[in-house]
């Protein structure tokens, strides 16, 4: 290869990442049911865009642009796409980052992990709306055992010591139980106790390089609790 083509090769590759289209994650600003995509995103090392309306104008003209197919938020445009449904993200932020399993088998066992993660979960998108977040807490053991009991078992470990739900490595099934476990503990430091797999595994996917950047930068926003959660709230209702 001559030196004009090795140049006109690095070009256009420059060419490519420059005219690469914007992946946009469009929501209130704060948690809710963005923050599972958010770190799909950043587990795949997907750059991101994040918009966090601000009026209800802003949210009208998204329906009347024909963006939100149930008129709702999340709205995540990646790739010519524009999804809706948060759950429908993760799965193909996944899939377009090879963590949904290598087979058929895998890939619905991720399914499956997904879908009790996201019952569990519940517990953590109500809390900033509930008038009895010391309740709500103290509720955290009874409602949340019946996925994270089963998810408990079901986590293998690897000769290597290190912990995850599919012997192909690193999947969503990781990410999506370790954002929970992240999100139960700053409701509660003592969430996991008795779940000594889940919180290994919470501490080995937040040490990811990837993961620690998403939660130590700017686009991840703080624990929706006190005034903070108070503003998300206010947010929230000026949006809809």
């Amino acid at each position: 290869m001559t030196d004009g083509e090795v140049i006109a090769r690095a070009t256009t590759r420059k060419i490519s990442r420059a005219m690469a289209p914007t992946v946009r994650l469009t929501y209130f600003a704060g948690y809710g049911l963005a923050e599972q995509i958010r770190w799909m995103l950043a587990a795949t090392e997907t750059s991101f865009e994040q918009v966090a309306l601000q009026s209800n104008e802003e949210f009208l003209q998204l329906q009347q642009d024909g963006k939100l197919i149930y008129g709702q938020l999340p709205l995540l445009e990646i790739d010519g796409l524009k999804l809706v449904q948060s759950q429908a993200m993760v799965r193909y932020v996944a899939q377009r980052g090879k963590l949904w399993g290598t087979s058929p088998e895998e890939s619905v066992l991720v399914d499956m992990i997904a879908e009790g993660i996201k019952d569990a979960r519940g517990i953590v998108v109500s809390f900033p709306f509930s008038v009895e977040q010391e309740s709500l807490v103290a509720e955290i053991p009874m409602r949340t055992k019946k996925q994270l009991g089963p998810l408990e078992s079901m986590i293998h470990s690897d000769e290597d010591g290190s912990l995850g739900f599919l012997l192909s490595g690193l999947s969503a099934a990781d990410i999506l139980l370790a954002e929970l476990a992240e999100e139960l503990t700053e409701m509660s430091p003592g969430a996991l106790s008795g779940y000594p797999k889940i919180s290994k595994l919470h501490k080995q996917v937040t040490a990811l390089p990837q993961i620690r950047a998403y939660l130590e930068g700017p686009k991840r926003y703080p624990f929706p609790r006190g005034e903070v959660g108070r503003v998300y709230v206010q947010n929230v209702n000026a949006v809809l």
